[in-house]
């Protein structure tokens, strides 16, 4: 534990040491509970997911899907997970250092969107699969824990880990 001689030391301290760290520390907490979602995006996508979040059960694939997926040579029931390209096209976007940091979590793959709300046309139903939303939530406190401890080593006046924690993502 540090220890100040006085009061003037500690504010030097913080002044000098803490107050500039902090902007990056609070964009490296989002950064990394962005990448922790992200990565449980792609983790789940292939399995039916059941829980308490909204939109779930994930409903079975359809008869006819199944059926195509056997025809093309891929898997019957893997839901969302043919090739991988529509897994591997999630990424994450983060704002600059600052005290305010907003993380952007996505895909630019419009069939990653339709998986993620479904679609309602006649003769092209398919149900939303929520993998991104449920994926957020379920690492929601992890997230947020993350900012905090990089913030809590910061204020200590520790340096931020070099490899962001990716450990127990919940898929």
């Amino acid at each position: 534990m540090r220890e100040f001689k006085d009061i003037a030391s500690f504010a030097r301290f913080i002044e000098d040491r803490v107050l500039p760290a902090v902007p990056r520390a609070v964009h490296r907490g989002v950064e990394d509970g962005a990448i922790r979602i992200r990565k449980a995006t792609q983790a789940q996508l292939g399995q039916y997911l059941d829980g308490p979040e909204s939109g779930l059960p994930t409903a079975p694939l359809a008869d006819s899907t199944i059926n195509e997926r056997v025809r093309l040579g891929f898997t019957p029931d893997d839901p969302g997970l043919r090739t991988g390209d529509m897994r591997d096209s999630y990424g994450e976007r983060v704002s600059g250092a600052g005290t305010k940091v907003t993380a952007y979590i996505g895909s630019d793959d419009i069939k990653a969107v339709v998986f993620e709300v479904g679609r309602l046309e006649a003769g092209n139903y398919q149900p939303p699969r929520p993998e991104l939303a449920v994926a957020a939530a379920r690492n929601e406190d992890k997230a947020a824990n993350g900012v905090a401890r990089v913030l809590v080593r910061t204020l200590s006046g520790r340096p931020l880990p070099n490899i962001p924690d990716d450990e127990d993502v919940t898929p």
